[in-house]
């Protein structure tokens, strides 16, 4: 490891004897990517019993696997988020369409983790000096990059550890607007169709709805019928990877904005330096609610629908507005 480097130790215990190491790892540190873990490993800022080794290795109780860290993600611009909720334990941001839940390949920078972590840069060096790792910004979810509303971190690994339970065992509540096309007929509905990537796409990231899917299931109710379009309440009862967006184009109705689900060819046609796509889902995580794995009490968190969806939203009623009265 080079000078200048804070180093964290881990030590693996019987229980996790035989993984291998970027497995472990990636159990261990869960807000770095396997890409991440794993260019760490070849680079050598994680070394194995004072040694450098592979991704494969199969790790034995006892081993040490030491993980230098660099310091606080990159500095770029940085998005001015509104807080919705913060502690000790507990960060909510509203997150606008545009901006990346998480690093990426393409996007380092302008990400709602570096927002958490340059926040808490204090408090992050202390705890990767002391080598513990303790306080470290994770999220809890996440959202596309087109989509906006709230964004849950977890301050600690405890926390994170705790909020990931209330997630497997659907105890927290959520709830999202959306506008879609087309007119829902039904005042309310329940979608349930297994969900899973889709195969057939020429896009890695895609899903779809298909019987060896995992199960999925999510309830809408219709809070407006406009021009073309329709505003729903949605509230997803599982968490599959673009659950909202795969179960409304599956009944007809895609997001607006989604060219994704809703024209693949178009959409595969938007990207380059051109872009063409559109600025925005016309989705929004407006709400989230559960009870705090520390303190106990009932939260309650609400994003307010942002201006760009709303603007798109009153002009939608103006005009069916104008149309009634012409």
């Amino acid at each position: 490891m080079s000078s200048g480097q804070v180093p964290s130790l881990l030590h693996v215990p019987p229980s996790r004897a035989g993984l291998r190491a970027d497995v472990f790892l990636s159990r261990e540190l869960p807000w770095l990517s396997r890409t991440r873990i794993r260019q760490k490993i070849q680079m050598g800022e994680s070394l194995l019993n004072g040694r450098r080794y592979s991704t494969a290795t199969r790790l034995r109780a006892g081993d040490e696997i030491s993980v230098s860290w660099r310091g606080l993600p990159e500095r770029g611009p940085v998005p001015d988020l509104e807080v919705l909720y913060e502690d000790g334990h507990l960060l909510a941001v509203s997150k606008p369409a545009g901006v990346a839940s998480h690093p990426t390949g393409k996007r380092q920078s302008g990400t709602v983790v570096q927002f958490a972590r340059l926040r808490y840069e204090t408090l992050i060096r202390e705890s990767l000096e002391r080598g513990d790792m303790t306080f470290y910004p994770t999220l809890v979810n996440r959202l596309d990059v087109f989509t906006s509303g709230i964004v849950l971190l977890a301050m600690t690994r405890a926390v994170h550890k705790a909020m990931q339970a209330l997630v497997t065992r659907r105890l927290i509540s959520r709830e999202y607007l959306a506008l879609v096309e087309g007119t829902i007929r039904d005042q309310e509905g329940l979608i349930e169709l297994p969900i899973g990537p889709d195969t057939a796409s020429g896009v890695r990231l895609k899903m779809a709805c298909r019987s060896d899917g995992k199960e999925s299931a999510t309830r809408y109710a219709v809070i407006e019928r406009l021009p073309g379009h329709t505003l729903v309440r949605v509230t997803p009862l599982t968490g599959r990877q673009h659950q909202i967006r795969v179960h409304l184009a599956a009944i007809g109705h895609p997001v607006r904005g989604d060219l994704l689900y809703k024209d693949e060819v178009l959409f595969l046609a938007a990207q380059g330096p051109a872009a063409l796509l559109p600025s925005r889902h016309c989705l929004h995580a407006r709400s989230a609610s559960f009870t705090h794995p520390v303190t106990g009490a009932p939260i309650v968190i609400e994003a307010p629908i942002p201006p760009d969806l709303d603007l798109i939203v009153k002009e939608l009623r103006a005009a069916g507005s104008e149309s009634s009265t012409g």
